[in-house]
């Protein structure tokens, strides 16, 4: 367990509640819950008389968008540190972009060689 102050400690716990809320990570399904979009915008209203729709702010995930953020500020250093990146090599080479060798023969060479 890792030793948090006061502010780590509430901003953690408000991520996790609006982490919970949306339906993000390993989390049972909540019956209390609605299903919740993960966009900015829950829904669009089209007004008659109005030459452009109105969006409906979708609070939940901007909460979380918000508590995620609030709590990447204040985390631990270490965590930064530990957390692995593609960028820095730590899943090894199964993301490369670098272009590997074909292991698939090519037919219609084969086919040209043996005429």
């Amino acid at each position: 367990m890792i030793e948090l102050n006061e502010i780590q400690q509430r901003a953690y716990a408000r991520f996790i509640r609006a982490r919970d809320r949306v339906g993000l990570g390993a989390v049972k399904p909540n019956k209390n819950y609605s299903w919740v979009p993960l966009s900015d915008y829950s829904a669009c209203v089209d007004v008659a008389g109005m030459n452009h729709p109105l969006f409906v702010q979708n609070d939940e995930w901007l909460e979380y968008k918000e508590a995620f953020s609030n709590w990447l500020a204040v985390e631990p250093k270490f965590r930064d540190k530990e957390r692995m990146r593609m960028s820095r090599g730590d899943y090894g080479t199964q993301d490369s972009w670098e272009e590997r060798g074909n292991k698939v023969t090519d037919i219609v060479n084969k086919i040209k060689e043996e005429k």
